[in-house]
């Protein structure tokens, strides 16, 4: 049967630097937990580029069990990339609260000192993953032993590369991996995120837009089958190819409009379930205060990377005409995302402006169990970016039952489909008016979440199955 190899080079590189995922690691991780809930994992593998351009390294995903790709830190460990800034394993709930990371990591050690197992076992954990999980614990080897690719590889199998590609330096080097595998017959499929950098490199910080050019024409000569997560990105790419005169199959894979993966519960340490009238005290006891205290009043909740892209400046100015609409019983609005670029314009009035009196609030790289709280009790979502290869954040709050006010552009309506609000980015005014309908009309938003509520949504499952029919 088929090999097929997820390329996971970024990927790696991402996760040592980051403990949280973002858009495109959430897409990897999502769809490689997919692939492997329908394709025998004996056949399912990761792969990324080691020490030079020809040195393509293996494992199985095998490796990954019980927890699978889904579990940040053990994918971490047997990828050898775990993050000396991030919390370790089992402590990622006291990621903000150091007294306490600080008390149960000498508690972890004291258990793994007596060889406690039972300890590490109710949290899903190993007396030797913890071991290995010090920074201070010096490794000359991986913890895993990869194989090397030309070894395992064999004619037919399929090497997918669904990442940041152009960030790979082995892309730039005459003789690369690519072109060693191509030679064994193994096929190369590649998906295409978006072409932002390309179309709008006004968005796009330092020289990326050319590398990232580059390195999509590079692709020309080591790709057999492109991949595009959205009508509106296979338009772009078709654009691309007319333009270079290539003919080459681009199969259009839609990503999910899919919740987060499931939180796990708060572990409440009392003899009894909480009584129903303190619902809210079960699913907020352990969460950051700031984040908790947004109860206090309605939210609006706008997700992703804060960087010029995301059009976080107007959707703020807006915020700023409306507190002054006579009638209008304004909610909060609630930034949460990674720190990004060319978005001096944004910081700038939330300083000058004491983020607006406190009328707007910024959760700044928020953990999936926060993001989750978010989604859960947001008015409504926002999503005011001029160009977006798919729109992950509307497909989440769809998924949450909450509707949004969305840019009608690029991909953004095969996301939100008539089960939201839209506006174009480029007009304050258009942006001022959706935003009101959904504050003001509550009927209005009503009728929307009752559509939202008898809808198919799409979800990880569907995508890794459609993949498999196209690499399988």
């Amino acid at each position: 049967m088929t090999k097929i190899i997820v390329d996971v080079t970024e990927l790696r590189n991402y996760i040592s630097k980051h403990a949280q995922l973002s858009g495109i690691q959430r897409v990897m991780v999502m769809l490689i937990e997919a692939l492997a809930a329908h394709y025998p994992k004996d056949k399912l593998w990761l792969g990324y580029c080691g020490d030079d351009a020809s040195d393509y390294r293996m494992l199985p995903y095998s490796f990954l069990a019980p927890q699978g790709a889904a579990d940040l830190q053990k994918l971490a460990h047997v990828l050898d990339a775990a993050p000396t800034s991030a919390p370790r394993p089992s402590l990622e709930g006291y990621a903000k609260k150091p007294a306490k990371r600080i008390i149960h990591t000498v508690l972890r050690d004291l258990n793994a000192k007596i060889g406690n197992e039972d300890h590490f076992r109710k949290r899903n954990l190993t007396i030797e993953e913890w071991r290995a999980s010090n920074p201070s614990h010096a490794r000359h080897k991986p913890i895993f032993e990869t194989q090397a690719a030309s070894k395992v590889c064999e004619p037919g199998d399929w090497v997918i590369l669904l990442d940041a590609g152009w960030l790979d330096p082995s892309w730039n080097v005459a003789k690369n991996w690519r072109d060693d595998l191509r030679e064994k017959g193994v096929k190369i499929a590649l998906m295409v995120h978006d072409l932002i950098q390309m179309q709008n490199p006004e968005y796009i910080s330092g020289t990326d837009p050319m590398r990232f050019y580059k390195w999509l024409l590079s692709t020309l000569q080591s790709t057999d089958l492109y991949l595009a997560n959205s009508q509106a990105t296979a338009k772009d790419l078709h654009v691309f190819l007319a333009s270079h005169e290539a003919e080459r199959d681009v199969a259009v894979l839609p990503l999910a409009q899919e919740a987060l993966p499931r939180v796990s519960a708060p572990r409440v340490r009392t003899k009894t379930d909480i009584p129903a009238p303190y619902a809210a005290l079960a699913t907020s006891w352990d969460l950051n205060e700031n984040i908790r205290a947004l109860l206090k009043w309605p939210f609006v909740l706008c997700v992703g990377t804060m960087e010029a892209r995301k059009n976080l400046w107007a959707l703020a100015q807006v915020w700023d005409q409306l507190r002054a609409e006579p009638g209008v019983q304004l909610p909060k609005l609630v930034f949460a995302g990674r720190k990004g670029w060319l978005n001096a314009d944004f910081e700038a009035f939330m300083q000058a402006t004491g983020r607006l009196g406190g009328w707007i609030e910024v959760c700044e790289s928020p953990t999936d169990q926060e993001l989750d709280f978010l989604y859960r009790h947001c008015l409504f979502t926002a999503t005011p970016s001029f160009y977006e290869g798919w729109g992950l954040p509307i497909g989440e709050g769809l998924s949450y039952g909450k509707t949004g006010v969305v840019s009608q552009t690029s991909s953004m309506p095969e996301v939100g489909g008539n089960l939201v609000e839209y506006f174009d980015p480029h007009d304050l005014s258009s942006i001022k008016a959706a935003c009101l309908k959904l504050i003001s009309d509550s009927e209005h938003r009503g009728l929307l979440e009752a559509k939202i509520a008898k809808a198919t949504m799409r979800s990880w499952d569907d995508v890794g199955r459609d993949l498999l029919k196209l690499v399988a």
